[in-house]
């Protein structure tokens, strides 16, 4: 591989004894993460005085996260899930009957299911169509109208994995009409670069591509956003001080993302969080993006050439560490990689490799020959 990236292999040992292209349903753990859940565990021991290091773990992952997303530590939150995020923005928003909602249809399910359940209170939602397995900016404007409250996509798509580069200029005219934008970056953040911007709401879960554990979601609120949110789903962590003597009256929200946090946020999670964003900062995040983006071009080039249906766009603006395509019985090729010690996830109609920093050449050249060779056993039957 690519001079630098060498010696990171060696620290995932499940990437060393067989072919891990699955990092976009389970990311492995990033060194330093075990050490940083036995970290949590003895602190945990020490009883009350441990809050301490617990709460200074949480403002160091704060400001990791900010500066992974180019931005302010106090715009930064962390909620249990991707999914746990999303609903924090719905719940934080006033909808009416002929309010507008935009999605498309390369959204994961947590996208989908909580608009479509607005649908009941009267509010429109669109889900604009992907061409040739990505999003156009004409296509996502031309569904806009003067009733659209918020436009909601991925910036890589789990399906697919298009990156949908256009998110900046679309930010804008969103803005326009006065709607809000989210973005769920949980198959980029950590992968590809990721910079808010003038997105108004973003999101991650942390155990894929940022090699962390699960219970933490990564959140991001714009100060203008903020100001306009109304937070339903509070409690005593979503407030500077709950023991305030009119605090069975008045309540004051915190500034910032953090209105969002009811109660006490996943430590264990943090500390693990701290220590895989730590190690992604060591190396680089658009480093990394540069020297696998070789590799990435090179596998779906040698899948496409099977010819299976590609999912994945072969524009090189659209290319993340995601190549999928199309196949009746996706389970039984994965279930004949996995015979040959190669993991990729199945479902859905598709089959999906994924590439993180603890993959190679080697690791391309085995899932791709392997592939071939199950390919033409099926065609043969």
């Amino acid at each position: 591989m690519t001079a630098g990236f060498g010696p990171y292999k060696h620290l995932f040992p499940r990437a060393v004894r067989e072919v891990y292209l699955d990092t976009a349903a389970e990311g492995l753990p990033a060194p330093g993460t075990g050490t940083a859940l036995a970290e949590y565990h003895e602190q945990k021991q020490l009883g009350t005085p441990g809050r301490g290091h617990f709460h200074a773990v949480e403002e160091d992952a704060r400001a990791l996260a900010a500066q992974l997303l180019s931005t302010a530590p106090a715009n930064i939150c962390f909620l249990p899930s991707a999914s746990d995020s999303l609903l924090a923005l719905l719940y934080s928003l006033h909808w009416r009957a002929g309010d507008h909602v935009i999605i498309s249809d390369l959204e994961f399910p947590s996208n989908v299911i909580p608009w479509l359940r607005l649908r009941q209170d009267g509010v429109e939602v669109t889900v604009v169509k992907s061409v040739d397995g990505a999003l156009r900016v004409e296509d996502v404007l031309g569904a806009l109208t003067p009733r659209t409250k918020l436009i909601s996509l991925s910036l890589v798509s789990y399906k697919t994995g298009a990156y949908f580069a256009e998110v900046a200029d679309l930010a804008e005219k969103i803005h326009e009409v006065g709607a809000v934008i989210s973005i769920d970056a949980t198959q980029a953040l950590g992968r590809c670069p990721v910079a808010v911007g003038n997105v108004d709401y973003l999101f991650s879960s942390s155990f894929k591509w940022l090699m962390s554990t699960h219970g933490v979601g990564i959140t991001y609120v714009s100060p203008r956003l903020r100001e306009h949110l109304d937070p339903r789903g509070i409690g005593w962590y979503s407030v500077p001080d709950c023991f305030t003597t009119d605090r069975f009256d008045h309540y004051t929200l915190k500034e910032g993302a953090a209105c969002l946090t009811a109660g006490m946020p996943n430590f264990p999670g943090l500390y693990a969080l701290r220590a895989s964003l730590r190690f992604l900062a060591a190396v680089g995040v658009a480093a990394i993006g540069a020297h696998l983006m070789p590799l990435v071009t090179r596998l779906r080039e040698s899948v496409a050439a099977m010819g299976v249906r590609m999912l994945t766009p072969p524009h090189p603006d659209h290319a993340s560490g995601i190549v999928s395509f199309e196949h009746p019985r996706p389970a039984r090729v994965s279930a004949a990689l996995e015979q040959r010690g190669i993991v990729v996830w199945a479902g859905d109609g598709r089959v999906r490799a994924s590439v993180h920093l603890y993959n190679d050449e080697n690791d391309i050249d085995a899932y791709v020959d392997s592939l071939r060779e199950i390919l033409l056993e099926e065609r043969d039957e």
